[in-house]
C-alpha cells in the first residue's frame, strides 16, 4: 500500500461515483490498485468468512480473449430488454448498458473478476452439493446468497478507486459466458465467478446521475408509510 492514502472525503466519493464504460489506454499503477483491492478486502461479510477471490486481468490478449466471447453474447441481448431506449440513456446521451464496455473492453486498464471462494463461504450444513464435474450446486437457499459479502467488496473497491482518481463499472454481464470465461482464465469449477469490476481512467463524458428522490423510495414504518410525515 502507498504510504499516502488521498484524502477525498467519504461522500464526495459517494456523490461522484459514476459508472464509467469508455477508459483511456493507459495502466492503473500496481501500487494504486494493491491499495484499491486492500480496501476491498476490509468490507464487512457474513460471519466474517472473507470468501472473495479476485483474478486482476490486465493482460491484452485475455482482454481480446474475453472482449470476443462478450461481442457475441451482446449480438442478440439488446432485443431482449424490458426498458425503453430513452430510460436506457443517461443526461450526456450514451447509453447506460453495457454495449459500450463492451465494445472498449480491450481499452480497461484492469478487471477486476470477482469470485466466491465456497472453502471460506460456506456457513451451513448441506447448503451446497458436488456435480460430477468438481463445479458445487446450491442445495439451501441463504439468505442473501453469495452477493452479500461480495457486493460489500465491490462497493469498497470502487469508492476506494474514486478517491485514487480512478473510474469503475460494476458488471455481472460476464455471466453471459460464465463458463468461457472462466476457462480463459483459468478459475477452477468449484470457484463460483459472480461479477467485475472494471477499472481505469475515464474517457467520456459523463454527466449529473439520474436518481429518484428519497422520499419516493422510502417508507415510515411499513409500506407507504410517507417518509416526508412527521415522526408521532
Amino acid at each position: 500500500m502507498p504510504d499516502d492514502l488521498p484524502d477525498m472525503k467519504l461522500f464526495d466519493a459517494i456523490y461522484g461515483l459514476r459508472a464509467t464504460r469508455i477508459y483511456e489506454d493507459r495502466p492503473v499503477p500496481d501500487e494504486v490498485l494493491d491499495s484499491i483491492l486492500e480496501a476491498s478486502t476490509m468490507a464487512c461479510s457474513s460471519g466474517n468468512t472473507q470468501p472473495w477471490e479476485f483474478v486482476v486481468v490486465t493482460d491484452p490478449e485475455q482482454k481480446r480473449r474475453i472482449k470476443a466471447e462478450m461481442v457475441d453474447a451482446f449480438a442478440t441481448i439488446d432485443a431482449e430488454r424490458a426498458q425503453t431506449e430513452a430510460q436506457l440513456t443517461d443526461s450526456s446521451g450514451r447509453s447506460v448498458t453495457g454495449r459500450a464496455a463492451v465494445e472498449h473492453l480491450d481499452r480497461v486498464p484492469a478487471i477486476v473478476v470477482v469470485c466466491w471462494n465456497p472453502d471460506r463461504g460456506i456457513r451451513m450444513k448441506g447448503e451446497y452439493a458436488e456435480n460430477p464435474d468438481g463445479s458445487l450446486r446450491e442445495t439451501r437457499e441463504i439468505p442473501g446468497g453469495r452477493g452479500v459479502s461480495l457486493f460489500q467488496a465491490c462497493q469498497n473497491m470502487m469508492l476506494a478507486a474514486r478517491a485514487w482518481g480512478v473510474s469503475s463499472l460494476f458488471t455481472t454481464f460476464f455471466f453471459l459466458r460464465r463458463e468461457a470465461i472462466k476457462e480463459i482464465l483459468g478459475i477452477p469449477p468449484r470457484i463460483f465467478m459472480e461479477c467485475a469490476v472494471f477499472l481505469g481512467y475515464a474517457d467520456e463524458k459523463l454527466g449529473r446521475p439520474r436518481r429518484i428522490p428519497v422520499e419516493k423510495v422510502t417508507h415510515r414504518d411499513r409500506w407507504g408509510g410517507s417518509w416526508g410525515t412527521p415522526r408521532g
